[in-house]
């Protein structure tokens, strides 16, 4: 899409790189923001004010009905800009990274979007903004003509001076819809008025933020009530589950004065993400949420998203609005803003039953084998007692933990080894596939699941052959489809340069003493391959020269073990 050409050009900046942020100048982070958003969003336009004024407004608004307006220091993306459009905010006054907006700005906004319906100003509860937005709506009004009211969100419980924060976005949706729906300006401020009486947040917070300059909260604690601008909480508390944390800070919330009151129609609750936590322990919080005592009482939920943020801070924040039918109606309107999550009603479908048969154990009568039995046992074994030397091995070539794997595999076989159907061959490779693919942690327990697989297939087309004439040429059809999955072949510094002329050996009928002869010696060959797969290839040189390869070694252990 174009970029709408503001009314003067728009001088380039060109900066310095900022490091470990992704940004050209810091004095540029804010206007170059307000680009991006526009350059990515439809509708949207821009003042050609910079640096000094910095407003985005709804590039289709025609100035027929009440306008809306917000707006704050920078820093809490997508909070202010990322919420104007339809259904939502008309226009958006940005001030520097966590700095009010200037009069001159906010009222510029107001003269851009403000027509004979008049206007709302929503203002969140710092000096800064009460001054400037209040002083820019006396001039409005004044200079101008215009019907200009105000609000102030004041949601945060967490001090007494009732800072406003993530719940101010209820009121951005609610009041927005109550525009877009044709109400009267004094019909909008009602509105807003009745969601800020009815709303109450409350965040824990691992970091504080300075700017552009994340802080930790010292050692094994977290921040509770912490301002999104890196103001003081209300105290600091040991680190806690999420599940109770989403206690916390529900209790703190419910003891508010603004909770008091009773809500026969349930609330809404806005999962807030503060900018520095992962989508994975969002989806955790959230859930922990809905599996608390409070869970029945939430009739709509909000995100869990980044709306309100503090820079990257690591923290977390819940707003909850005690609902009504007629703001129920305003949060659930439909709205073009596409930070807005759409507001749902919590629901946890009952899981439906997993697919039956994919799991080769199921309905596999155990059989006996002694030979089998004490061949897995010799196997199993001498692999667990190699675990550390397997690990050290690996430490010098990998990830230290290739013992580790090979001995939690093994020690699985083990446990399961009664109720294998040894007597069955190809039965038993396929459920030996089935505990390595589950049990064997990273690619190699893919890779032998894989080989076992393919052993069972071999097996089938045999006919049901016994171990002693099928087994040999079974092994090393299983080896080939490991090859053909994960792509590796001899030469390339693999357990396979010990397995495959193990598997030669066998169908040479040298037997198991000419298997642990060859898997030794292709082990011991391993030490001076340039390694062309696995994590040894990204090793340098001087790591893995002279070094046995940690997965052909352990194979050599296991052939040793049996011969």
């Amino acid at each position: 899409r174009t970029f709408p050409r503001p009314v003067r050009s728009l001088p380039r900046a060109m900066a310095a790189a900022c490091p470990k942020r992704f940004i050209n100048a810091e004095s540029d982070i804010v206007q170059e923001t307000c680009d991006g958003l526009i350059w990515t969003t439809p509708n949207l336009s821009r003042l050609d004010t910079y640096p000094d004024i910095k407003v985005v407004f709804r590039s289709d608004w025609q100035k027929d009905g009440v306008a809306l307006i917000s707006g704050g220091g920078a820093g809490h993306e997508p909070m202010h800009g990322g919420f104007v459009g339809k259904g939502m905010l008309t226009a958006a006054v940005s001030g520097e990274t966590f700095a009010s907006p200037t009069i001159d700005a906010v009222l510029s906004a107001i003269v851009q979007v403000t027509g004979p319906k008049g206007c709302l100003l929503i203002i969140k509860n710092y000096t800064g903004d009460r001054l400037n937005f209040t002083l820019a709506a006396q001039r409005a009004r004044t200079q101008f003509g215009l019907k200009v009211e105000t609000v102030i969100t004041c949601d945060d419980v967490a001090t007494v001076a009732q800072r406003g924060i993530a719940g101010t976005l209820f009121v951005h949706k609610i009041a927005g819809a109550a525009a877009e729906a044709g109400k009267s300006l004094e019909e909008v401020k009602a509105c807003a008025t009745a969601v800020i009486d009815a709303t109450a947040s409350l965040g824990v917070s691992f970091s504080s933020v300075r700017r552009l300059k994340p802080e930790m909260i010292e050692g094994t604690k977290m921040e509770v009530g912490l301002g999104i601008h890196g103001e003081p909480g209300a105290e600091t508390v040991d680190l806690a589950p999420a599940s109770q944390v989403v206690e916390t800070i529900m209790e703190g919330i419910m003891r508010g004065a603004r909770m008091a009151a009773e809500a026969p129609h349930g609330y809404a609750v806005l999962i807030n993400n503060l900018g520095g936590v992962p989508p994975q322990e969002m989806s955790v919080f959230a859930g922990a949420l809905m599996k608390s005592k409070w869970a029945s009482t939430l009739r709509l939920v909000v995100g869990p998203a980044a709306l309100c943020t503090s820079l990257d801070m690591n923290g977390v924040s819940l707003s909850l609005l005690r609902l009504t039918p007629e703001l129920e109606a305003h949060l659930t309107a439909l709205t073009d803003v596409g930070a807005w999550p759409k507001a749902v009603a919590p629901s946890f479908p009952k899981p439906v039953e997993g697919i039956k048969g994919l799991d080769p154990m199921e309905g596999v009568e155990a059989s006996a084998d002694e030979a089998v039995a004490l061949f897995l046992e010799k196997v199993c074994k001498a692999l667990i007692d190699a675990k550390q030397t397997l690990d050290e091995l690996d430490g010098k070539v990998g990830d230290a933990d290739c013992g580790s794997t090979m001995a939690s595999a093994a020690t699985k076989v083990l446990d399961m080894k009664d109720r294998l159907p040894l007597a069955d061959p190809k039965a038993t490779c396929a459920c030996l596939s089935s505990i390595l693919g589950k049990t064997m942690g990273g690619s190699s327990g893919v890779l032998m699941s894989i080989m076992f697989m393919g052993m069972a297939g071999s097996l089938e087309s045999a006919g049901g052959k016994a171990w002693s004439e099928a087994g040999a040429r079974a092994f090393m059809d299983g080896l080939q489809a490991m090859m053909d999955a994960g792509g590796a072949t001899t030469g390339m510094r693999t357990m396979l340069d010990a397995l495959v002329p193990a598997a030669q050996a066998l169908l040479d009928g040298r037997g198991l003493a000419g298997a642990k002869e060859a898997a030794v010696a292709g082990a011991e060959a391993t030490k001076d391959m340039v390694p062309r797969a696995g994590r040894s290839e990204n090793v340098p040189e001087s790591m893995w020269r002279s070094v046995v390869d940690p997965g052909a070694q352990a194979a050599a252990i296991a052939f040793s073990a049996v011969a």
